[in-house]
């Protein structure tokens, strides 16, 4: 049977989300429908992302100095160190 013999510890649970543990390890961020299997590193980056995010949300919004220079552009930027 699937699932069987796991059991989930609740971490944190807030009004639009809820954070468990399963017996086995694995980290779930569930957001209304939807559930995203996490590594513990990982969650910790989230985190630590939307925790900036919501520290910015009180800044005034500045337009970024390239914005006025250059047309969006439809291509993935090839920065930076999003894990998938």
């Amino acid at each position: 049977m699937l699932g069987q013999g796991c059991g989930k510890r609740v971490l944190a649970r807030g009004p639009c989300a809820e954070v468990t543990r399963c017996t086995c390890g694995h980290i779930h961020l569930a957001m209304g429908p939807v559930t995203i299997r996490v590594e513990e590193e990982v969650l910790r980056a989230i985190g630590m992302t939307l925790a900036e995010a919501v520290h910015n949300l009180d800044e005034p919004e500045r337009p970024h100095a390239d914005d006025a220079e250059s047309a969006p552009s439809m291509q993935a930027p090839t920065f930076g160190g999003w894990k998938q």
